[in-house]
């Protein structure tokens, strides 16, 4: 005879596929979807931004010098996107994005080197890498 694996089940599954799971203590639960990265994007290719790896992202467009832009293969539900960033190493100050910068299809970034000015990754350092949340549509 077979044996059986008992294998632990996820809890709370409501409707339209949306599972809530306990937290590690057992007193809050946190809706799954919510928690994952719906897109990401990692490149070492310093002049065109194409993709090394990524998720649910399509391409990357240089639109200028420090401002490049993640498009994504499935749209977000609105533009209540959030996104973490890393452009690079020692030189690079910050990565953000201005108004506009975010559509439902694309999330536009301004990077800025230390010394205040736009910068390309080629001129930050290693690589581009950014992860992306919000609701798909």
């Amino acid at each position: 005879m077979a044996s059986i694996l008992k294998v632990d089940e996820l809890r709370g599954i409501a409707s339209a596929g949306d599972i809530t799971v306990t937290s590690e203590g057992g007193a809050a639960t946190q809706s799954l979807q919510q928690g994952l990265a719906k897109a990401w994007i990692f490149t070492t290719d310093k002049t065109a931004y194409v993709p090394t790896g990524s998720f649910n992202v399509s391409s990357m467009t240089d639109n200028a010098v420090g401002r490049p832009e993640t498009n994504f293969t499935n749209s977000f539900n609105d533009t209540n996107i959030v996104g973490s960033f890393d452009g690079g190493y020692n030189r690079l100050a910050t990565n953000y994005t201005g108004d506009g910068g975010i559509t439902t299809s694309s999330f536009a970034h301004y990077l800025i080197s230390t010394a205040s000015s736009a910068a390309d990754v080629a001129s930050t350092g290693v690589g581009f890498g950014a992860s992306y949340l919000g609701d798909l549509a």
